[in-house]
C-alpha cells in the first residue's frame, strides 16, 4: 500500500483483485473495494467522511494513470494500472452470483439480458431513484440484495456517490458479499461508452472520452485543477521520501 496525500492506495492487479474477492465471499466475509482514480483521490483528500470510507475498504485499485506515476515516485515500479472494466470482467467470468445496482431500468435490463446469454448468473438488479443517498431506503435495498443470493454486487453511480453507498449498504448486508463500484463500466459493456487505452490514456488525459454533458473549455479546466493537485501530491511524494518516510506512512 502507499499514499497520496492521505489517500490509501492498494499495490495490487486484476488477479489479486479477484482473488481477494473470491477469497472474502468464500469465507462468508463482506466488504467493498473502491476503483480509484485522480478524482476520487482528490476528493477524499478534502473530505475526512470519503477518506475514511477509503481507509476501511478492502482494496483501493489504482484505476488512474496518475495513481500508477505517484507509486512510481515512492519507487514502487510494481505498480499497475488496474483498470475497474478489467475487474468487472474478470470477476463475471469466474462464477458466482451477480447483483447490478444503479444506472436506468433500461441499462439494467439490456445488461441483464447481454451476461445472462453468456452464461453469468445474475442474480438481480436495481436502479435507484436519481436522490442523494440520504433519501435511500438502505435496508430495502439491503434486503433485495440478501435475497437474491448475489454473491458480488457491482455499482454504477459513479464515485463518490457509489463508494459511499458501498459503505452504508455493508451493515445491513449478509455475509459473503463484496460490493465493487465500477462508475460507467455497465454502458461501456454494453458498447455505448468507449474506454481509452491508447495515447491518451498513457498521459494521464484516458477520461477525456468519458466526459460527458460538458463543454470542452469545463472539461480542459478539469484537468488543469487535478493537474495542479498532482503535481502536489508528487512533490510531497518525493520530499517524505527524502526524509526516510516509507509509502504507507
Amino acid at each position: 500500500m502507499y499514499r497520496i496525500g492521505k489517500v490509501p492506495i492498494s499495490i495490487t492487479s486484476v488477479e489479486d483483485v479477484t482473488e481477494t474477492v473470491l477469497a472474502t465471499v468464500d469465507s462468508g466475509g463482506k466488504g467493498y473495494v473502491c476503483i480509484s482514480n485522480m478524482r476520487t483521490v482528490v476528493a477524499a483528500n478534502k473530505d475526512e467522511a470519503y477518506l475514511k470510507v477509503m481507509e476501511e475498504s478492502l482494496l483501493n485499485t489504482p484505476d488512474g494513470t496518475p495513481l500508477v506515476w505517484c507509486g512510481r515516485a515512492w519507487g514502487l515500479k510494481e505498480v499497475r494500472r488496474v483498470v475497474g472494466l478489467d475487474v468487472f470482467n474478470s470477476l463475471l467470468s469466474s462464477g458466482g452470483h451477480h447483483f447490478f445496482l444503479g444506472d436506468t431500468d433500461e441499462t439494467l435490463e439490456a445488461l441483464t439480458q447481454k451476461l445472462s446469454g453468456q452464461g453469468v448468473c445474475v442474480a438481480g438488479s436495481y436502479s435507484p431513484p436519481f436522490a442523494p443517498l440520504e433519501s435511500y431506503d438502505l435496508k430495502g435495498i439491503a434486503d433485495r440484495i440478501n435475497e437474491s443470493g448475489a454473491s458480488v454486487v457491482w455499482l454504477s453511480l459513479r464515485a463518490p456517490k457509489q463508494d459511499f453507498l458501498a459503505a452504508a449498504l455493508l451493515p445491513y448486508l449478509n455475509g459473503g458479499i463484496v460490493l465493487i463500484g465500477v462508475g460507467a463500466a455497465f454502458r461501456i459493456l454494453l458498447g455505448e461508452y468507449e474506454l481509452n487505452r491508447g495515447f491518451l490514456q498513457r498521459i494521464g488525459l484516458g477520461g477525456f472520452k468519458m466526459m460527458r454533458n460538458t463543454t470542452f473549455g469545463k472539461a480542459l479546466k478539469w484537468y488543469f485543477v487535478h493537474g495542479f493537485h498532482l503535481i502536489g501530491y508528487m512533490v510531497s511524494i518525493l520530499a517524505k521520501r527524502a526524509r526516510g518516510k516509507r509509502p504507507e506512512e
